[in-house]
């Protein structure tokens, strides 16, 4: 698979559980009543859905990219084991 294949399989599903993230935690929850830290840093609730939303992205992108790394196949996975009926 050529990078920027494996690169859109990362992004583009960790957008969506990103999506679904926001909408489900800012339906619960209203940001300017929950402190965290964002009145230190004068943002806005706009500001706050965008920067949260960014977070759960790169959470979400980091998952996608451990499990695509993890289910890489090993050199040594691909060649048959001596004494394999595979190997003629």
């Amino acid at each position: 698979m050529n990078w920027q294949r494996q690169v859109m399989g990362i992004l583009w599903p960790s957008f969506l559980v990103a999506c679904g993230m926001e909408v489900l935690v800012f339906a619960l929850v209203d940001p300017v009543n929950v402190y965290c830290g964002a009145g230190a840093l004068h943002m806005s609730r706009q500001g706050i859905y965008t920067g949260s939303f960014f977070v759960f992205w790169l959470m979400a992108a980091a998952s996608s990219a451990f499990t695509a790394l993890l289910a890489e196949p090993n050199a040594d996975e691909d060649a048959p084991a001596p004494g394999d009926a595979r190997t003629g």
